[in-house]
């Protein structure tokens, strides 16, 4: 039967303080070989870092360590310095760390002993001498040497990120945003003049041998949460509350179910390579204010199904080369109110089918040209209840076959007025077949025309010109 006095808790409580040497604990418990002062000869050729006890690290009440749920009991390097008690007294085979302690490293170990880091690596030389805690708390300037991502984020800003602006369209009067810039706010208190520490002991920190940070800092009106990868990537939230999130690799993020974003103010969006946003459902997009959209390369657009575009003010639309405009099937444009094309080079209209041009009510349709005016097509239709063609210079119809102009009114005039200032002897022959009474008045020049009105009365010659070839019946 087992004696009372053996019994955890009624034996006497005997801790101890050493050094870690060994954390590869191959149970993977967190265990550690500790050498323990006053119980273990210093000297490794005596007691070698492979004979020592594995010890067991204590953890808090925060931790279940119990089926995977808790925080891992990690976190001891070789050289920590613990204090802990033996579960077992006097046989001291059973150690437990109840925790680590700080101190200043010194100078003066000797290698091949104990109490120390057997690989070497501890105390880090840029602590030798200072502290062993983490230089954020104290409130120091980190070095390049402890943790170069860190110097990295305060001498890194990112700077001038320039801002969208808006494109002058000459035809509207209307002013957009203009270019600006954006600079990254200073680490730990957003601008230069701010202090560039924490004060201790207000800032909690936690530093890993990779060099992340983690800083809880409650320094009176400086309080900021920030967290830092060893690469480099870091949050920040800044004592005002602005927090700053910069990421020096890719970014992934993915959300399996809705998101909403509430912005209240303006955003910044400055993308240096390629954007591509896709959606497979609906896409809304709602713009209250003014929609300013400036490319300066090429804009494509294809839609799959039908387009529908209502402008409830003014349109313009102005291009400075060639606009093309195909449609497969019919084509209808419908204007409210009066309509007015300038074009300063040649309108061409080209059509496979008919090309019809209606005024329809009581409205007129007028071609008004500066320059030449041409119709060409393998049959012409102009009909309309009055019809005018007017010149300034010459009003040439040219056929090459018949030309014919048919009325069905009772009464026609057909008038023409030439300048005797002509040079003579061109051909004028004209042959015009009216078939009804027709009253024609005809202004002969010098010359070998004939008139033939066979069938019909005339008048006569005009003074000045010749009957030779007048028939008269």
């Amino acid at each position: 039967m087992r004696k009372s006095n053996e019994f955890l808790g009624l034996d006497g409580f005997i801790w101890w303080t050493g050094v870690v040497e060994d954390r590869n604990d191959p149970l993977q418990l967190g265990r550690c070989r500790v050498r323990c002062m006053g119980w273990h000869d210093e000297n490794q050729d005596k007691l070698p870092t492979g004979d020592l006890p594995w010890a067991q690290p204590l953890q808090p009440i925060t931790s279940a360590a119990l089926s995977g749920i808790g925080t891992s009991p990690t976190g001891l390097v070789e050289g920590s310095w613990v204090v802990g008690f033996f579960m077992d007294g006097k046989k001291a085979q059973f150690p437990i760390i109840m925790g680590s302690i700080s101190g200043i490293s010194g100078e003066g170990e000797v290698l091949g002993t104990g109490f120390r880091d057997p690989y070497e690596r501890y105390p880090l030389e840029e602590f030798k001498g200072k502290p062993d805690t983490p230089t954020l708390a104290r409130g120091e300037e980190v070095s390049n040497e402890e943790s170069p991502a860190y110097r990295a984020k305060v001498s890194g800003r990112t700077k001038d990120v320039p801002i969208a602006k808006y494109a002058k369209v000459g035809m509207i009067d209307k002013k957009g945003p203009s270019r600006d810039t954006w600079n990254e706010p200073f680490p730990r208190y957003g601008t230069a003049d701010a202090p560039a520490a924490s004060t201790y002991p207000y800032n909690h920190v936690t530093k890993t041998e990779g060099g992340h940070i983690f800083e809880i800092d409650n320094t009176p009106e400086a309080e900021r949460i920030h967290t830092q990868h060893g690469a480099g990537t870091f949050e920040e939230i800044q004592p005002d509350g602005t927090k700053i999130t910069k990421i020096v690799g890719k970014n992934y993020e993915i959300v399996l179910d809705d998101e909403n974003v509430f912005i209240k103010g303006g955003q910044n969006i400055t993308v240096t390579g390629d954007a591509r946003i896709m959606t497979q459902g609906s896409f809304t997009h709602e713009v209250e204010g003014d929609y300013f959209l400036n490319v300066k390369g090429d804009y494509v657009s294809k839609i799959g199904g039908s387009r529908a575009e209502e402008v409830t003010t003014d349109l313009g639309v102005q291009i400075g080369g060639t606009y093309t405009f195909s449609t497969g099937d019919d084509s209808i444009i419908s204007f409210g109110s009066d309509v007015t094309q300038q074009i300063v080079g040649d309108y061409d209209v080209s059509t496979v089918g008919d090309f019809a041009v209606s005024a329809l009510g009581t409205g007129d349709i007028i071609l008004d040209s500066a320059k030449d005016f041409g119709v060409i097509s393998k049959a012409v239709s102009i009909a309309g209840t009055e019809m005018s063609l007017n010149s300034d210079g010459k009003l040439t119809i040219k056929s090459s076959d018949t030309v014919r102009i048919e009325s069905a009114a009772e009464e026609n005039t057909i008038k023409m007025v030439r300048s005797p200032a002509l040079p003579g002897g061109d051909d004028r022959d004209a042959n015009v077949s009216i078939k009804g009474t027709a009253n024609a008045s005809v202004n002969v020049l010098a010359g070998d025309d004939s008139i033939d009105l066979d069938g019909h009365v005339h008048g006569g010659v005009t003074p000045g010109g010749g009957d030779s070839g007048v028939s008269k019946t």
